[in-house]
């Protein structure tokens, strides 16, 4: 199906705030996985939640696996980093079928910002973005995004304390990773996050394979 209605959540943040598979690392041989846009000012807490009926498993990407395959995006990244402006800055456009042909932060999707591990490590007065591709009648199938401005010191010692993720030091940031089989649903969710400098990403999917995306996502960020 075509994407539906498109929206942009970005918005500033104090420091009080509180996969389908989202697996490809960075760049080279490490992978990981995925953002929308438009004008909305999202809550702090809450997540997605499902609506319509499930829809058959998909196979995972090889970044689930594998740290061999490169992804999309190849080209150096810079340490700095800026949170885009919209959800389509965020992914290369024609890089992933999912996000080409699923909806962008349909109106009827819970577009509030969940907390997340690198919740506490948000910076006061820092940029956040948040993204959610999800068709309205399905019930789990989902990616969600998140890129906001942390603290570095403290979302990598968030990030180390993560239990549960497979967790590394990669392409000059820290990734930390987690596939496991939904509690409710027979598919796989996945759960990465990366830190690098004054910018987190955290990506979140259920049944949605979608292998170099974290490496798409961040050339985006970074380069």
């Amino acid at each position: 199906m075509r994407p539906a209605r498109t929206t942009t959540l970005l918005t500033t943040i104090g420091l009080g705030v509180g996969l389908a598979l989202t697996l490809s690392g960075c760049t080279g041989d490490d992978r990981v996985d995925a953002v929308p846009t438009a004008s909305t000012t999202a809550p702090s807490t809450g997540g997605p939640t499902a609506t319509g009926n499930a829809t058959p498993e998909r196979t995972p990407g090889a970044d689930a696996t594998s740290t061999s395959t490169p992804g999309p995006s190849t080209t150096p990244v810079s340490a700095t980093g800026t949170v885009p402006a919209t959800c389509e800055d965020v992914v290369t456009p024609g890089a992933f079928e999912y996000t080409d042909e699923v909806a962008l932060n349909d109106p009827s999707a819970n577009l509030e910002v969940p907390r997340t591990a690198l919740t506490p490590a948000l910076q006061s007065g820092g940029q956040r973005l948040y993204c959610v591709w999800r068709d309205p009648q399905v019930d789990i199938t989902n990616l969600t995004i998140q890129i906001e401005t942390v603290d570095p010191d403290r979302a990598l010692a968030a990030l180390q304390g993560l239990s549960g993720f497979d967790c590394s030091s990669v392409d000059d940031g820290y990734r930390c990773q987690k596939v496991s089989q939904n509690p409710q649903y027979p598919v796989t969710d996945g759960d990465t996050y990366f830190t690098r400098g004054d910018i987190g990403i955290r990506i979140a999917q259920s049944n949605v394979p979608t292998e170099g995306l974290l490496d798409d996502v961040v050339g985006n960020v970074f380069g």
